[in-house]
């Protein structure tokens, strides 16, 4: 985080609030709301800067490249302790690690060899999981430092997504409807019948008040309410269309996104589902996030992403800085950080900036978060 006084930009001892369509002009005021104005793309302006004024701080609008470090190797997801530590994870068992909010990343030893990694997670307390191909999963104790091997239970059956409540219970979740479930913080795994059969199950999600839902092949979805314990079937919404991914705002908002540009969403805890034009049209949405403030990003195929400011309820789209590559991961620290990740080592990154004004109406600094 830096801060920057306006006057080192245009000069002078401060700047006049009119000053800030000269040093931005692409960002014209867009609304007022309770004395504040805000401009697009992320910007706040606050009335008057004192203590006792928050900051804020909106997901930025604009995303520019990051050097991954998995060179032309694709990267198939992204998580945060929301501290400042990033973890990246991919195929040939890449892994990578950002320790200033994602800034910049260096080389792991995953301990995956050659095998593709496909989720990563954290408790946020320095406990991370990584889960991949032939039921390979790695766990850290440190912050994802250094990897021991742990035994999933799912044999030789490949891992597709693994969430923790970060309360000690942990699901992980594959192929033929394989699911199992720790309760002592990721050391441990037993099975788990999940309700899918033989089904392949993509996605896990928490509130991390003891429901989860959990989504596959077909539009299958299945919920538990007794944190992983057991299963029973939802109507997702989704037909026969594949779901990729699920997330909640931990507030009863969920949204499912998959093949074809479908996305669904529940204000109810993931009890029941309504259909969401996603603005995909018809591309596959890989994957979907929330800062649990509001703000939701779903990434997907041809560099495709959108992004939600209602908690889901209508999305627009963004530019990713993918171009035409596949995204597959999207996270955020939900302080204003948001990572993207995908095809051919693609990284992106968007920030958070607050503006600051004194009393006086003068600009006193521009805030890089």
């Amino acid at each position: 985080m830096a801060d920057k006084f306006l006057s080192s930009l245009v000069g002078g001892g401060g700047t006049a609030l009119g000053e800030i369509t000269r040093l931005f002009p692409d960002f014209p005021d867009d609304y007022a709301r309770d004395g504040q104005k805000f401009l697009r793309s992320g910007f706040a302006i606050t009335s008057g800067w004192d203590a006792s004024l928050d900051a804020f701080i909106f997901p930025a609008g604009v995303w520019s490249a990051v050097t991954s470090g998995f060179g032309s190797t694709s990267i198939g997801s992204v998580a945060t302790d929301q501290a400042g530590v990033w973890v990246a994870v991919g195929s040939s068992g890449t892994m990578t690690r950002s320790t200033n909010n994602g800034v910049t990343w260096t080389a792991v030893t995953s301990g995956f060899g050659s095998t593709l990694i496909r989720s990563v997670a954290t408790d946020q307390a320095g406990v991370w999981v990584a889960v991949g191909e032939s039921g390979a999963m790695r766990r850290s104790t440190n912050n994802g430092v250094t990897w021991s091997t742990v035994t999933s239970g799912f044999g030789s059956t490949r891992i597709y997504s693994i969430a923790t409540d970060q309360a000690g219970v942990w699901v992980a979740v594959g192929e033929s409807g394989a699911m199992t479930r720790s309760t002592n913080n990721g050391v441990t795994w037993s099975t788990v019948t999940s309700g899918f059969g033989s089904t392949r199950i993509y996605s896990i999600a928490t509130d991390q008040a003891g429901v989860w839902v959990a989504v596959g092949v077909s539009g299958t979805m299945r919920r538990s309410t007794n944190n992983g314990v057991s299963w029973s079937a939802v109507t997702s919404d989704f037909g026969s269309t594949q779901i990729l991914s699920v997330a909640t705002d931990q507030a009863d908002v969920w949204v499912a996104v998959g093949d074809s540009g479908t996305m669904t969403r529940s204000t109810n805890n993931g009890a029941t589902w309504s259909a969401v034009t996603s603005g995909f049209g018809s591309t596959n949405i890989r994957s979907v996030a929330t800062d649990q403030a509001g703000v939701w990003v779903a990434v997907g195929n041809s560099g495709t992403m959108t992004r939600s400011t209602n908690n889901g309820a209508t999305w627009s789209g963004v530019t990713s800085g993918f171009g035409s590559t596949q995204i597959l991961s999207v996270a955020t620290d939900q302080a204003g950080v948001w990572v993207a990740v995908g095809d051919s080592g693609t990284m992106t990154r968007a920030d958070g900036l607050t503006f600051g004004i004194d009393t006086g109406n003068d600009v006193d600094y521009v805030r890089y978060l």
